[in-house]
């Protein structure tokens, strides 16, 4: 863990919906130039604490506060995102371009490192469902941010564009900016994170780098360990 900095802290955070309570007590802080990844099941609450630290919710209790003095404080990408169809990936850059000081030359850039400069011209509304995700990833790395923050964002993602975008957060801690992301297809991200928080029913159960979890739970795979701790909670028999 590249521990030279906290760059986001998450103090006694919780959510509820009328009496519905789908995240409880939680406490983070995550540092400079980490991958952070949120695993567990549909429901588990990762989607909400992503939600809550984007800033999309509030909690119901609780503080979060990011530590960093770039005037863009996070590049997002949610899980989904419905781009208009008539247009084209360099005409939405060019729109989110304006909110996140970027140039075109930028934007150039972006679209070669997401494989879709062949097809920068063409309409979204032709794009299969993963070079539409790779249009969700392109705006949100246009942003020069400390902290980039990615809701499932293998999905829909063919196995060659899954390693590309382990490469591309490699490169993004290698620059020393925070990736904080979240899946529940954990074999995907497991090799690029730093630390790990297993959530389920709105709690983290388990964190920790890989390497320790796995020795804690005697197991080399983050499925086993997930099954483990649902069986820990009778949950599973």
């Amino acid at each position: 863990m590249a521990n030279n900095g906290l760059i986001l802290e998450v103090k006694n955070v919780t959510k509820s919906y009328g009496k519905k309570q789908v995240l409880f007590p939680t406490d983070l802080s995550i540092y400079k130039g980490e991958c952070v990844v949120f695993c567990g099941g549909n429901g588990a609450g990762k989607s909400t604490l992503i939600k809550l630290i984007t800033g999309i919710e509030k909690p119901s209790s609780g503080t979060i506060h990011f530590h960093t003095t770039k005037k863009k404080w996070f590049g997002y990408m949610p899980d989904h995102m419905n781009f208009p169809k008539e247009l084209s990936p360099v005409e939405v850059l060019n729109y989110y371009k304006t909110f996140v000081d970027a140039s075109f030359a930028d934007i150039d850039a972006i679209l070669k490192k997401v494989g879709l400069w062949d097809v920068r011209h063409q309409k979204i509304g032709s794009f299969s469902k993963g070079m539409a995700q790779r249009v969700n990833l392109a705006q949100a790395l246009l942003a020069d941010c400390d902290v980039y923050i990615f809701d499932e964002p293998t999905n829909g993602l063919d196995p060659y564009w899954v390693i590309e975008f382990k490469k591309i957060i490699k490169e993004l801690t290698k620059e020393w900016k925070t990736v904080i992301l979240s899946s529940h297809i954990m074999r995907d991200v497991a090799e690029i994170s730093d630390r790990i928080f297993i959530l389920f029913e709105g709690q983290v159960k388990e964190s920790g780098n890989l390497q320790d979890i796995y020795a804690k739970y005697n197991t080399n795979t983050l499925e086993d360990v997930f099954l483990k701790l649902l069986e820990k909670a009778n949950i599973v028999a």
